[in-house]
């Protein structure tokens, strides 16, 4: 008897955790649709594809810009394990339109004319509405790169 009690708790609990799993899964899904619906401008830049002889080294650099309801979502995103995904949210009551938003790229070096040796490594992203700007943020794609070097030096 004491078997048969056992299975049917562990059974109770699996069936919970199941249930647990799949609410959570749900309201994330949810989240990303609600956000994803809203897209009102994205950008790709390539730092490389100018050096490169195949497509598969081919790095990109993405940003993509969310407005719902009183937020504006701004995402960073690329192919490469060297660059963290980056999320943030400004707080705005006023709807922006592609035209109120500029995406600037530089080097490491700090220029917008890129070169082999000193490519694309951030994002300036500047929102403005009715000409007034309002958030200017700047984005690095090589920060985990960053990180891995100093890691390396110090062990």
């Amino acid at each position: 008897m004491n078997k048969k009690i056992i299975r049917i708790l562990l059974a109770i609990i699996l069936v919970f955790l199941l249930i647990l799993c799949l609410i959570i899964i749900n309201k994330n899904n949810i989240k990303k649709e609600n956000v994803e619906e809203n897209l009102i401008y994205e950008e790709t830049v390539s730092p490389n594809e100018k050096y490169i002889s195949l497509e598969d080294e081919k790095v990109y650099y993405t940003i993509r810009i969310y407005q719902k309801e009183n937020t504006i979502v701004v995402k960073s995103s690329s192919n490469t394990p060297f660059t963290k995904e980056l999320q943030y949210e400004i707080e705005n009551n006023q709807k922006i339109s592609k035209n109120d938003i500029k995406i600037g790229w530089i080097t490491l070096m700090g220029d917008t004319n890129y070169t082999k040796e000193d490519q694309i490594a951030v994002a300036i992203v500047t929102l403005s509405h009715n000409g007034k700007i309002f958030s200017k943020r700047k984005i690095s794609f090589v920060s985990n790169s960053i990180e891995i070097i100093v890691d390396t030096i110090n062990k």
